[in-house]
């Protein structure tokens, strides 16, 4: 392992591995998507496969995406933004404040709320998204009332709009779905094939989520259910 102290671009990385190439056959190499890493013209990948070909013409390096930055890519196709956005906002506005977070505090205290505050959102591990979400849709009634305290209630319409707040109770639930099997891909003595067991498994239970909803049964989105069941 070796780490980098400057610059990272594709033929810094090359320069870092080229030494590995030279010892040992290389058969595959397991990497993130980053353009550094995939860029066609100068990219790492790039030149390790013309490096390798230079030795054996007939040589393919096998390419692999790690199957963890996989799973996170999903973000890029939930179609988030119009939930996230207002959901970071509110979370700002009210923590970003030292004066205002703590008045909101102690308005969570007094109102016996189920939570004391609320959470940050950390865009570098995207999966907290689910959590912070989970908690402004559990306080979405205190924070409209502080909102309305505030006078600032015309400054977050979604909260109040019954579209918005169904599809962040459908984001809740599927963020949810997606934390559930990001734990399962973490942690230490993981094997490959147990990884990719689990991928294959969610992707069955998405089709049966699928299926359910098709049938209008929400078995799976407790959150979204609530609504569902709301007069």
């Amino acid at each position: 392992m070796e780490s980098l102290k400057r610059t990272t671009r594709g033929e810094d990385l090359y320069g870092s591995v080229s030494g590995v190439i030279k010892r040992q056959k290389l058969a595959n190499v397991t990497t993130d998507g980053s353009p550094n890493l995939t860029g066609k013209n100068v990219g790492l990948l790039k030149r390790i496969q013309e490096r390798v070909k230079e030795d054996n013409p007939e040589q393919e390096v096998i390419f692999l995406h790690c199957i963890i930055h996989q799973e996170a890519l999903c973000k890029s196709v939930l179609q988030l933004d119009h939930v996230v956005k207002p959901v970071v906002k509110v979370v700002n506005f009210i923590r970003a404040r030292g004066l205002q977070h703590r008045q909101f505090i102690k308005f969570l205290e007094e109102s016996d709320a189920d939570h004391q505050d609320l959470l940050y959102h950390s865009n570098v591990r995207w999966l907290s998204l689910g959590k912070v979400c989970q908690r402004v849709w559990e306080l979405k009634q205190e924070i409209s009332l502080f909102l309305e305290l505030l006078e600032k209630a015309d400054d977050f319409p979604e909260l109040s709009d019954t579209d918005w707040l169904c599809d962040l109770a459908f984001a809740v639930d599927r963020l949810t779905h997606m934390n559930e099997l990001n734990v399962k891909l973490q942690g230490k003595d993981q094997f490959v094939h147990e990884m990719y067991t689990n991928v294959r498994a969610f992707k069955t239970k998405l089709a049966l989520f699928s299926k359910q909803m098709s049938n209008k049964s929400f078995a799976h989105f407790p959150t979204l259910a609530t609504l569902k069941e709301a007069p």
